[in-house]
């Protein structure tokens, strides 16, 4: 048994590598200075966030067991909840950066299946386009922060053009226009 062990861990050095860092984050919605702000709209009240991933510095990705779940409460007092695995269908993907001075920058995407976001806010799934959950996480000497660019953006698509969520529609195909924005109880490191 420990001969097989060893030879896995052999063929599959990235695995053995891979550093494990936890991250709970929670809070509210940040306004974005929209006519109706899209947590308004759909009745969402506040956020939390578990990121729970490995990292391989040397190949600068996570590893194959990290997850992001993410779980909205509800005016009505229900919750919906949505978990990215790093491996899968839609799977969890993520940009890795060392920053000098700064520590390891985690930008992490993940695309929402359109079912189950359908469910979120009430719509028929070829309404809701194309959702992506993005979650910036920071490691500075062996801790891990919440990060400044954590939200839910649209990537363009003529499904969203022709719906209730036209309004909130990115621009490009990057988290740098996020629909909603999550604003965490605490201060960003």
């Amino acid at each position: 048994m420990k001969t097989l062990l060893l030879g896995l861990l052999l063929l599959f050095p990235a695995a053995a590598a891979a550093e494990k860092f936890s991250l709970h984050d929670e809070g509210e919605f940040q306004p974005l200075g929209q006519r109706v702000e899209f947590y308004d709209r759909f009745g969402w009240r506040g956020y939390a966030v578990d990121f729970d991933f490995g990292l391989d510095e040397e190949s600068r990705a996570l590893s194959r067991n990290s997850r992001l779940v993410l779980r909205i409460r509800k005016r009505d007092g229900g919750t919906w909840t949505y978990a990215c695995k790093a491996s899968g269908r839609q799977a969890l993907s993520a940009n890795v950066n060392f920053l000098y001075g700064k520590g390891i920058s985690i930008v992490a995407d993940c695309r929402i299946d359109e079912k189950a976001f359908a469910k979120a806010v009430g719509l028929h799934p070829e309404d809701v386009g194309v959702p992506n959950l993005v979650f910036h996480a920071m490691i500075r000497d062996g801790k891990v922060y919440a990060g400044a660019q954590r939200g839910i953006y649209f990537a363009p698509s003529a499904e969203a053009e022709a719906s209730e969520l036209s309004p909130y529609a990115s621009g490009s195909d990057d988290p740098t226009s996020l629909a909603v924005v999550f604003q965490s109880l605490q201060p960003i490191q």
